[in-house]
């Protein structure tokens, strides 16, 4: 069904960030307005220009760029340059300078900037663009749902943006809450058949664009950090574009089903975690290079379990709950009733921190304080239990009745904003502490 591989040793990679640093650098120096717009989005939304670039243009020869590691057309259009190994701009070289934000509204974008042009693209289309300043460095905002058109924006047909519309719907309308405590692997098998029919509409980039639109939207509406953080962006038309990754929780029972669904949107998968036998708990990270996407799916696992490629395993169900089982029990499965454990975006991270906690919005102890890789959680959304979860854990021995009674009274702990900073392009997650990330998320202990 699937297949797997676990030979992933991410790096850094300081030349290629040097490279895209100094056409980032040059271009700013070139261009006040430039200059000004990025110490805008620096000051409103606790982020570096950088955390937002799609793609920049400038004098680079591709030779400097091969050199690098970048690839001319590698999974896109030739003469666009993207680097395999590192999560950083693509990089077009030529005599015209441009830096293009990753937004998820193009227009909304323009408008907030007072843009210089049309909005170019067709609406939902793998590539949308709008200027907003135009001079000796061009600066736009993209909506980027597929590499396939490079930098070229995309213009359908009104049967595709038909198509468009239908693909969304699917996603949009499903019956999230339907599926009660015992049916999570019911109300995956029904996210899977409307994948395939989304993919079938409009491809798998734009389907699973449209699907982690869909979710980021409904796991906004439960997470206060979230909805304060977006409003901030939102201001300048930015949306989320800063996305690193989505991060669903699943069952034992409807694990596999949830890695389907993925794969059917074009998901192929990556490295494996496992958090250690004292945890009970592992990941599968999925990403989807063509629409620019990466997903953590994570499950309770026994421990020989982790020597198993246990995404494409049957994952029987148990009532020795671990803190995703637990959570699951509590709240749902993520793709459905429960939403997305947690979002997480590029930032600045100091910057964030303090200016949500200007907000009230607290952050945990960092999980990762690394010189390349710094992320920390917000406090958590707390979301109250429905009592008949509360009764069904308890019967089966799975929750003490205090805890289910604190879990009545107060919510348990329900989903978060992760505050990321990257440095040197790295592209990986932090092996190390992961045992302590779970730990950090049990509901048990954050009550």
């Amino acid at each position: 069904m699937m297949g797997h591989v676990d030979t992933f040793d991410w790096s850094t990679h300081p030349e290629a960030e040097a490279l895209t640093g100094a056409l980032v650098a040059e271009a700013l120096s070139a261009s006040r307005p430039a200059a000004a717009l990025a110490d805008s989005v620096t000051r409103a939304t606790s982020t570096h220009l950088s955390d937002w670039l799609d793609h920049v243009s400038g004098p680079v020869a591709p030779a400097r760029l091969a050199a690098a590691g970048f690839v001319d057309g590698h999974g896109t259009a030739p003469g666009v340059w993207r680097h395999p190994g590192a999560q950083l701009p693509a990089v077009v070289a030529g005599p015209a300078r441009s830096l293009a934000l990753r937004v998820d509204d193009a227009a909304a974008f323009s408008t907030a900037h007072g843009g210089a042009g049309p909005v170019v693209g067709s609406p939902g289309a793998g590539m949308r663009a709008a200027v907003v300043l135009d001079g000796a460095v061009r600066v736009l905002g993209v909506e980027r749902r597929s590499w396939t058109s490079g930098v070229s924006p995309v213009e359908s047909g009104d049967g595709e943006q038909l198509a468009a519309v239908r693909a969304r719907r699917l996603w949009a309308e499903r019956p999230r809450t339907a599926f009660r405590m015992y049916d999570g692997a019911a109300g995956v098998a029904d996210a899977r058949r409307r994948a395939e029919q989304m993919v079938a509409l409009v491809g798998a980039d734009l389907a699973a664009s449209y699907v982690m639109e869909e979710e980021r939207a409904f796991w906004q509406r439960r997470n206060t950090a979230a909805a304060v953080q977006h409003a901030r962006q939102d201001r300048l038309g930015l949306g989320w574009g800063n996305h690193d990754h989505h991060t669903f929780r699943s069952s034992r029972e409807a694990f596999r089903g949830l890695i389907e669904v993925l794969v059917v949107l074009g998901f192929s998968l990556r490295e494996r975690f496992y958090a250690g036998d004292d945890a009970g708990w592992g990941a599968q990270v999925l990403e989807q290079s063509g629409a620019g996407l990466v997903v953590f799916a994570d499950v309770d696992l026994t421990p020989d379990e982790v020597a198993v490629d246990f995404a494409s395993a049957e994952l029987p169900a148990s009532e020795d709950l671990g803190t995703v089982g637990l959570w699951c029990a509590l709240h749902g499965e993520s793709l459905l009733a429960a939403g997305m454990h947690h979002l997480e975006g590029q930032f600045d991270f100091d910057r964030l921190r303090d200016d949500l906690a200007e907000r009230s919005i607290g952050q945990m102890r960092p999980f990762s304080n690394l010189p390349h890789l710094r992320q920390a959680f917000t406090e958590p959304e707390r979301w109250p239990v429905e009592p008949s979860r509360l009764a069904a854990l308890v019967s089966a021995g799975s929750l003490s009745t205090e805890k289910a009674r604190e879990f009545a009274v107060g919510g348990a702990a329900g989903s978060h904003l992760e505050n990321l900073a990257r440095r040197g392009g790295f592209k990986g997650f932090n092996q190390a502490n992961v045992s302590d990330t779970m730990r950090a998320t049990d509901p048990r202990l954050l009550a």
